[in-house]
């Protein structure tokens, strides 16, 4: 029932806007993108993963526009990563959840802060405004009063852009950071996007090669491979390496507990803030993970990336860099996530996972050690 009633205040909300952009588009007369925009706003919601391929459109955005102030507006919580990308200058939290989520978004609270922001930005009056992706990023831009806004047409509602690109997310990709990155301009997306400014004492210490396990899967749990393959993966690691450790949030420390009764492993899951969890990330030298928000974040930070697909298709969601690896096994029913809610499986038996052996991950790890 929740989620009926939110999809129906949804789109009704999705005509509303529809209607209001396009009678101002019909008022406003002729716009053009201006020919060396001072400020330039990005707009990304969502998981720490979507904001780290996120920042290769900002990347792009100083490489078109070397003098621009470039804005990027997302979650509080990944602040910290979107500080560290050196072609940002300012960052805009917006806790775009406490109006989508239930009950948040009955609280005519919620909505008096959120229009709080819209007014705020469109105080700034930005030349050019950048929603990366969805209905929400989509409307903020449409709203911002901005010179000139951008989008993928699809993912917003009618007339939100002055610039409305074709396409949209799909499996098959383009990968998300291309998707970001040509709506500033067409070229190959930057991948290393974030810097570490500090070393984290957690690892600091410890004898290299250093492979860093991370097993967590925050929205899934047809993400998640299972624990006997991490335990098997670390032990048959175990001979060639310098050192492993494991990172992630509470969810990770069952896994991690089963891995370090089997092996020596540094266990960090749940000691490591997020400027902690860049450091260590940082120091590796090869990073294994499900398809989550720390293995792209490990990408970003420029290293080796092992990827574990199952659900989600490597083609948009893989580390997309070459220098890294993204492994599935290919099903008929397969991928299956669809974009809209956590990935979980259908059939109840997560196959695409469990036949993903731990002898195969191996093998790309040493490859990329080598």
């Amino acid at each position: 029932m929740k989620r009926r009633a939110r999809t129906w205040l949804g789109h009704g909300l999705w005509a509303l806007l529809s209607l209001s952009f396009g009678l101002r588009k019909l008022l406003g007369g002729r716009r053009s993108l201006p020919t060396a925009p001072q400020s330039v706003l990005i707009v990304r919601f969502d998981l720490m993963g979507d904001v780290v391929n996120a920042l290769s459109a900002a990347m792009a955005a100083r490489a078109r526009w070397p003098r621009a102030r470039i804005v990027f507006m997302g979650p509080p919580a990944w602040q910290p990563i979107a500080r560290r990308c050196p072609a940002v200058d300012e960052v805009i939290p917006f806790d775009v959840g406490a109006v989508t989520h239930w009950p948040a978004v009955l609280n005519p609270g919620t909505w008096a802060k959120a229009i709080g922001v819209v007014r705020a930005v469109r105080a700034r009056r930005f030349d050019v405004a950048v929603s990366v992706y969805g209905p929400i990023a989509g409307a903020v831009v449409a709203l911002s009063g901005a010179r000139w806004r951008i989008g993928y047409r699809a993912e917003a509602p009618a007339w939100s852009f002055d610039q409305a690109l074709p396409g949209r997310r799909r499996n098959g990709g383009p990968h998300e950071a291309e998707l970001a990155t040509r709506l500033i301009q067409h070229e190959d997306p930057a991948w290393q996007t974030v810097e570490a400014d500090t070393e984290s004492e957690l690892v600091a210490h410890l004898p290299r090669p250093l492979v860093v396990l991370h097993p967590g899967a925050a929205h899934g749990e047809a993400k998640r491979w299972p624990d006997e393959h991490w335990t098997a993966l670390a032990r048959d690691l175990e001979p060639d390496v310098g050192a492993l450790a494991v990172v992630g949030l509470a969810d990770a420390r069952p896994t991690a507990a089963e891995i370090a009764e089997a092996v020596n492993i540094d266990d960090l899951t749940g000691r490591t803030s997020l400027d902690e969890l860049v450091g260590v990330l940082a120091r590796a030298d090869v990073v294994v993970s499900t398809d989550s928000g720390p293995g792209h974040l490990a990408r970003a930070l420029g290293r080796r990336v092992v990827m574990l697909h199952g659900p989600t298709d490597i083609a948009i969601h893989g580390p997309g860099d070459p220098d890294s690896r993204a492994l599935r096994v290919d099903l008929p029913c397969g991928p299956c996530y669809n974009f809209d809610r956590p990935a979980e499986c259908r059939f109840g038996d997560v196959l695409c996972m469990r036949w993903l052996s731990p002898q195969r991950v191996r093998d790309a790890v040493l490859e990329l050690l080598r």
